[in-house]
C-alpha cells in the first residue's frame, strides 16, 4: 500500500460520507464561480455610480435675475413723473425735478389743468436701459367759461436708466390715443319678457347679488362658485332689457326641461342711496333645474355674433393736448 492510498484511507475512515480527494479542487471552483458573478453584477452599478458622479451639476438660476427684471420697469414711476408735469404750475413745480432734474418749470396758472387718473398704455425699450412709455390721462383742463370739462388725452416719455434710478430725457408730448372700434353685433336676438320666469330669476339674482337682499343661493345652480358684491353697491335694481341667445317655442321658457341651458344678457339700473342710478350689464348663463330658471354663471364676456376685430372707427374722445 502507497503513502498516498494510506492517507485516503484514514480520511475516509474518519469522514466515511464525504469525497476526499474532490473536496479542495470542488471548493476552489465554487468560489471563483462565486466571485465571477460578483463581478459581473457589481459592473453595471459601478459604472452608473461613476455617471452620476460626473454629471454635471445643473446650474442653480438666480432669483436676484427675475426681480431686477420687475423693478426695472418704469411704468409705474412714468405715469408719477405724467401726473407731476401735467399738476404743475408756476407757482408749484408739483416734485417734477424727481422725474427730469434740469430746472424745467410749467407756465401754467395753478388748478388750469388736473390729471384725474393715469394708466399705461404700452412699454417699449428700444435699447437696453431706455424706455418709451404711453399714458393715458384723464384730465380736467380749464375753459375760458370757469368749467374743467374732462378729456383723455395720451401722452409720450422717454426714460432712461437702470435698476435703482431713471431719469426722463424730455417732457411728456401727446401723441395720438388707440383708436375706437365699431360697435359689434351681439348675439342676443330674441326679447324676453321682464316679469317672466327668465326675467324673474335674474330680478331676483341682481337684486341679491347687487343690494344684498335675499339669499343668493336661491336664484343660483347647485355648484355655483357665486357670492354678493360686498359691500352692496345699490340699495335698489331694476330690469331695463333682457334679450336671449336662445329661440323657445311658447310657454317653453316657462316649463323648460330639467339641464336646459340658455345664455341672457341683461341691462339694468342699480340705484344708490341719494336715488341716483347706474345702468349694469351682465350676461348670463341659466339653467334649469325643478321647473326653474337659476343661474349658473355671471359670463366674462357677451355671445357675440362674428367673433372678429370690426374696423376702427373716429373717436369722440379728445385726443392730445396738455
Amino acid at each position: 500500500m502507497s503513502r498516498r492510498e494510506g492517507r485516503a484511507g484514514l480520511l475516509k475512515r474518519l469522514l466515511p460520507d464525504a469525497p476526499v480527494e474532490p473536496a479542495l479542487p470542488s471548493a476552489t471552483h465554487r468560489g471563483g464561480r462565486i466571485l465571477a458573478w460578483c463581478v459581473v453584477v457589481a459592473s453595471p452599478l459601478v459604472t452608473l455610480g461613476g455617471l452620476i458622479v460626473l454629471r454635471p451639476t445643473p446650474p442653480v438660476s438666480s432669483p436676484s435675475a427675475h426681480v431686477e427684471t420687475e423693478q426695472r420697469d418704469p411704468r409705474g414711476w412714468t405715469e408719477m413723473y405724467v401726473r407731476s408735469w401735467l399738476a404743475a404750475s408756476r407757482d408749484d413745480p408739483a416734485g417734477l425735478a424727481a422725474f427730469y432734474p434740469d430746472g424745467m418749470a410749467s407756465q401754467r396758472d395753478v388748478g388750469t389743468q388736473i390729471p384725474v387718473d393715469t394708466a399705461v398704455v404700452s412699454v417699449v425699450s428700444p435699447a437696453p436701459g431706455t424706455w418709451s412709455v404711453v399714458v393715458a390721462v384723464n384730465l380736467l383742463t380749464e375753459q375760458p367759461d370757469g368749467s374743467h370739462p374732462s378729456k383723455i388725452t395720451c401722452e409720450q416719455v422717454s426714460l432712461v436708466g437702470g435698476r435703482d434710478a431713471y431719469v426722463a430725457t424730455e417732457l411728456p408730448s401727446p401723441v395720438a390715443c388707440p383708436g375706437t372700434l365699431a360697435p359689434v353685433e351681439l348675439a342676443y336676438d330674441q326679447s324676453a319678457d321682464l316679469t317672466g320666469p327668465i326675467g324673474q330669476s335674474v330680478g331676483g339674482f341682481l337684486t341679491a347679488y347687487l343690494v344684498g337682499q335675499g339669499q343668493l343661493d336661491r336664484y343660483t345652480s347647485p355648484g355655483a362658485s357665486l357670492a354678493p358684491v360686498v359691500p352692496a353697491p345699490y340699495m335698489s335694481v331694476q330690469l331695463q332689457q333682457l334679450r336671449t341667445h336662445e329661440d323657445f317655442e311658447p310657454g317653453q321658457a316657462a316649463r323648460p326641461l330639467d339641464g336646459t341651458q340658455t345664455h341672457v344678457l341683461t341691462r339694468a339700473l342699480g340705484y344708490d342711496a341719494t336715488g341716483q342710478n347706474t345702468a349694469v350689464d351682465y350676461a348670463l348663463t341659466l339653467t334649469a333645474r325643478a321647473g326653474r330658471w337659476e343661474v349658473s354663471s355671471v359670463d366674462a364676456s357677451p355671445l357675440l355674433v362674428t367673433p372678429s376685430v370690426a374696423s376702427p372707427v373716429p373717436s369722440s374722445v379728445t385726443r392730445g393736448g396738455s
